[in-house]
């Protein structure tokens, strides 16, 4: 009697090293782009006195 036994998808997800190296490096690079344009969302907007300097009007 041979009876299959059926690899459990957990074993199989953390036995696939490459998909872990993606998911490690998309999941960092995900969150740093979120945090960046969070942070460039709450930047202030630049005084007129300033803007009307850097453009030489």
């Amino acid at each position: 009697m041979s009876e299959e036994r059926k690899t459990p998808g957990l074993q199989l997800f953390f036995d696939d090293f490459m998909l872990l190296l993606f998911l490690g490096v998309a999941v960092y690079a995900v969150s740093y782009l979120i945090w960046g344009l969070i942070e460039i969302a709450w930047l202030p907007p630049i005084p007129d006195e300033i803007k009307q300097a850097l453009l030489g009007r």
